[in-house]
């Protein structure tokens, strides 16, 4: 079943750590994004991810994946912990990542459901039911739309079919 996470997380505002969020712009493409590519490559499991951050005020993390609420949030935690702690300390209140429990509250405190109602029985972290996620896909995993159309993840380029 695929799920959203619309992690949403306040910046502070200090002058320290919006010099920080600047520079962490200018060094996204370069160095932040191939880290986060490969990793979803590997992953098999992301279907869309994207960070986006509204006014200087909020970053997020969004994304489209398959699987358990826990062991997802857990996986990125571990493999994506870099990433993670560069964009957690510039949060308010946000936890070491290395503490994965604290992470765990924190992301699940942060991410904010879509509006309407899931139509597939998709739940929230807390195990309430989801806001409203369109597919086109009819429920297929990231593994069977790769597998189908013949993507091959070891190529450097995983998005050309094989």
């Amino acid at each position: 079943m695929t799920h959203a996470l619309n992690l949403t997380l306040p910046l502070k505002q200090d002058p320290e750590s919006q010099k920080a969020l600047a520079h962490l712009g200018e060094i996204f493409a370069a160095e932040v994004q191939p880290k986060i590519d490969e990793k979803l490559r590997e992953s098999r499991l992301v279907h869309f991810a994207r960070v986006v951050v509204i006014d200087n005020k909020y970053i997020q993390v969004i994304t489209e994946y398959e699987g358990s609420h826990e062991e997802y949030t857990e996986w990125f935690r571990r493999e994506l912990t870099p990433v993670f702690a560069a964009i957690f300390s510039l949060a308010d209140g946000a936890p070491d990542v290395a503490d994965p429990a604290s992470f765990w509250n924190y992301a699940s405190r942060h991410n904010v459901r879509s509006l309407g109602k899931s139509v597939d029985g998709s739940t929230t972290l807390s195990g309430e039911p989801a806001g409203y996620l369109f597919s086109a896909y009819g429920g297929r995993t990231v593994a069977q739309i790769q597998d189908g159309l013949g993507i091959v993840i070891a190529d450097q380029d995983a998005s050309t079919p094989a």
